[in-house]
């Protein structure tokens, strides 16, 4: 983030979530407008994903949470944090793909890795 640059706050986020994955519009939609809840449907989609071994999500949806948390105001950094990145349930190979950024807030909480 550059000097001056305004950081993205919920808007932002949900607008450019719902245009890359159409797929969770409707579970954010039921959440009320409530950040963290929004960002819990967001993980339950990536967690079916990954499941389902779908890189190619997973690898898009850990992007934008990677973005989400570098260039996000305080609150969408805390969900990412405690509403995306802590509960996630990850395998081996969901791990690897998992920015290091992100592996860092789930080990400072966790005290392990999430593989």
């Amino acid at each position: 983030m550059r000097p001056g640059e305004v950081k993205h706050h919920r808007s932002e986020f949900l607008k450019v979530l719902k245009a890359e994955f159409p797929g969770v519009r409707e579970a954010i939609n039921a959440e009320g407008g409530l950040l963290h809840f929004e960002m819990d449907a967001f993980r339950k989609y990536v967690q079916r994903a990954i499941s389902q071994r779908n890189e190619e999500v997973v690898l898009r949806a850990f992007g934008l949470a990677l973005q989400t948390y570098r260039v996000g105001d305080a609150k969408l950094k805390d969900a990412v944090d405690v509403s995306f990145v802590e509960p996630m349930d990850f395998c081996p190979w969901a791990w690897e793909l998992l920015p290091e950024d992100l592996k860092d807030l789930y080990v400072q909480f966790h005290g392990k890795s999430g593989a």
